[in-house]
């Protein structure tokens, strides 16, 4: 298990939080903010286990301990997580029994869910930080229950988005935050997002590296 304890469960030691900035410039304020969990993230990012570069890894964990200082309740969840950088950053930057389920249909076979697993044996993510990892194709295995205040989304395609968001969505507590990290880069999953939320009032949509839908009431 590797020696990620020091960092678990902090708060940015200013109060502050990290405004629309670069990518360097974000990078370099979380490192210095949050030294613990930024190792965390150089260390997903040099063994490449998730496309998702640093400065959105640093913007995601400080929405995690932003979510914590703001004493925002409800469970985490993350769909899609390719070999589990982000759900190892998250897993970290969150307090030790928040719950974080993820969730993959690992189209790829049983040796992708393994790696996978592989991989959050060998960073120490577990049941001990209250994180289970789901197999199985969304419609089978996502409930539609149990209050959420962090979701992170990471699907390109129309049909399985549209499952996600649906039973996900109605879930997010006031303040909670949806994150799609697709919606820049995948037009089916911009499509899906848009078809979703058309019509709907009570969600801010803030634009920072990943598309953020805030639930505001």
């Amino acid at each position: 298990m590797r020696n990620y304890e020091q960092g678990r469960g902090r708060r940015s030691t200013d109060g502050g939080r990290l405004t629309k900035v670069s990518g360097a410039l974000l990078i370099r304020r979380f490192s210095v903010r949050e030294p613990d969990v930024y190792r965390v993230v150089e260390t997903v990012a040099i063994q490449k286990l998730t496309s998702i570069n640093k400065a959105a890894l640093c913007e995601l964990a400080q929405t995690v301990m932003d979510l914590e200082l703001d004493g925002i309740e409800g469970d985490f969840l993350q769909a899609g997580c390719g070999f589990g950088g982000a759900a190892i950053v998250i897993a970290y930057a969150k307090r030790r029994s928040r719950v974080f389920t993820v969730y993959d249909p690992f189209n790829a076979g049983f040796g992708a869910e393994m790696r996978m697993r592989e991989e959050f044996t060998l960073h120490g993510v577990d049941e001990r930080l209250s994180v289970t990892l789901v197999a199985g194709a969304y419609e089978e295995t996502l409930v539609s229950k149990g209050a959420l205040a962090l979701v992170h989304l990471d699907c390109g395609e129309y049909d399985p988005m549209r499952v996600l968001l649906e039973r996900t969505t109605p879930r997010l507590v006031s303040g909670g935050h949806l994150i799609i990290d697709d919606y820049k880069t995948r037009e089916e999953s911009k499509r899906a997002v848009n078809d979703y939320f058309h019509g709907k009032a009570g969600f801010q949509f803030v634009r920072k590296s990943r598309l953020h839908v805030i639930k505001i009431r």
